[in-house]
């Protein structure tokens, strides 16, 4: 492997050092944003007169085709496209991660598009892998060849997911990061983490924990907000809905390469 080296540039920005303008942008700023800018962006306030849940998502899939090639939607998982709380009122912190899809390799772009947001809390959190990687290279070098080096990420039917966790593709930083799948899949396959690789994975997640990291962004309905899932970890604080009748929190997902 060769010597890692920094990122730095706009997409390795920490959350304390951002402003609102900096990701809330037009739809005709987004490819921008993902490609040359922070790696995520935020369109506010689309207008959603579609008559049930599942109608907005292809509203989201509509905008995202416009910056990427959209995957399909699997009819026979449709919680994977749509998102609430199931039969819990309350949700507990989801910690920052890069979503694994539903393909042999991870999707490159992931929107989440508000349809109704949680009677208190599930706020998004954000967090750029490419600063991560050069907090990392300043403060624990010493981790990184484990982070360079492959993960069992769990499989599927037909398909495996190993990969590292930081990997350079024609000159560019990709990331992709899930403790909790990279813990099982590792067990799953028969070969559980060496005491390096826990090292480095807890080194990545104490950098990830850091409050100056992380930028959180509250999405109302109408609020889409895109993700280039290769090098921005996402993730919510917890969350309370309202008691029936009135209808829980609800976000529709779609992943695009």
């Amino acid at each position: 492997m060769d010597a890692p080296v920094a990122v730095g540039g706009p997409s390795a920005w920490q959350g304390a050092e951002l402003e609102e303008r900096d990701w809330v942008v037009p739809v005709d700023r987004v490819a921008e944003h993902l490609r040359h800018g922070p790696g995520f962006a935020v369109v506010r306030g689309l207008d959603l007169e579609a008559p049930a849940d599942e109608d907005c998502v292809e509203v989201c899939r509509r905008i995202l085709a416009q910056v990427g090639e959209v995957r399909p939607v699997d009819l026979a998982l449709p919680g994977h496209n749509l998102l609430t709380a199931g039969r819990q009122r309350d949700e507990a912190e989801l910690g920052p991660h890069t979503d694994r899809g539903m393909s042999p390799r991870p999707a490159r772009l992931m929107a989440l598009l508000c349809v109704r947001p949680a009677g208190s809390g599930g706020d998004s959190l954000l967090v750029s892998g490419h600063a991560v990687h050069d907090v990392l290279l300043g403060s624990r070098p010493e981790v990184l060849p484990a982070l360079y080096g492959d993960f069992d990420f769990g499989d599927g039917p037909g398909y495996e997911r190993v990969y590292p966790v930081f990997r350079r593709s024609a000159g560019r930083l990709e990331v992709q990061y899930n403790r909790y799948w990279i813990t099982r899949g590792q067990q799953e396959c028969g070969s559980p983490l060496t005491n390096r690789q826990v090292e480095a994975l807890d080194a990545f997640d104490e950098v990830v924990a850091d409050p100056r990291m992380v930028l959180r962004v509250q999405l109302g309905r109408g609020d889409l907000l895109l993700v280039d899932n290769t090098t921005v970890l996402h993730g919510r604080t917890a969350f309370v809905d309202p008691p029936p009748p009135r209808a829980g929190r609800c976000l529709a997902r779609v992943w695009a390469d």
